[in-house]
């Protein structure tokens, strides 16, 4: 499955495109979101079927991805470094996409510019809800014919993150996997702090 971000057929570009059709004139901003507050977060996850916590430097994350799950080729662009693992069913996903912004943005205004780069690839995108969490962290979630997501954002200076769970609804879905995947989600913690690697090998 494709993972790249602002690519109509990945799930990560799908949860873009959830938060940008919310984001209105009158939206109000969200509070900014604590690194701490979500390392505290993670420690209180259920941890049963996923890995040890591991920082993954090429997206500047730490993350617990589910022990069976296969970590999928990293997917790069311009701005961005997404990376994916894939449930043994092939039906759901979890995953991290690391953007690089030119300006220190908030996340009202880069999901508007990604905005108007989405709707230039797909017309098939719709909102299924917005919200903002106790922690900070803009919640969506959304669908197109193919995938229905639900992530979160975080922005912090010259970066972003877009975490997100998602499966594809043209096949039967399992339950468990997408649990598994909704508690995989929840360990992933941005490190802004962080050095993003240089990958030398990709493997499917």
């Amino acid at each position: 499955m494709d993972g790249m971000l602002l690519n109509p057929k990945s799930w990560a570009s799908v949860g873009l495109l959830a938060l940008l059709l919310g984001t209105g004139a009158g939206c109000q901003t969200a509070p900014p979101v604590s690194v701490r507050s979500l390392i505290n977060h993670q420690a209180m996850i259920d941890f049963s079927g996923l890995r040890s916590v591991e920082q993954f430097d090429l997206v500047k994350a730490q993350a617990a991805p589910p022990a069976s799950w296969k970590q999928l080729a990293l997917k790069r662009g311009p701005m961005y470094t997404d990376m994916q693992w894939r449930s043994p069913s092939g039906s759901s996903a979890v995953g991290v996409a690391h953007v690089k912004m030119p300006l220190p943005l908030g996340a009202r205004t880069l999901l508007w510019f990604a905005k108007g780069q989405y709707a230039k690839q797909s017309e098939d995108g719709r909102i299924l809800g917005q919200w903002v969490d106790t922690l900070g962290r803009s919640w969506f979630e959304a669908e197109t014919n193919k995938y229905r997501v639900r992530g979160f954002i975080v922005t912090k200076g010259f970066e972003a993150w877009i975490i997100y769970n998602g499966f594809k609804t043209q096949i039967p879905t399992d339950v468990s996997e997408l649990a598994m995947g909704a508690r995989a989600m929840e360990t992933i913690v941005p490190q802004p702090h962080g050095k993003r690697a240089v990958a030398s090998i990709e493997r499917d």
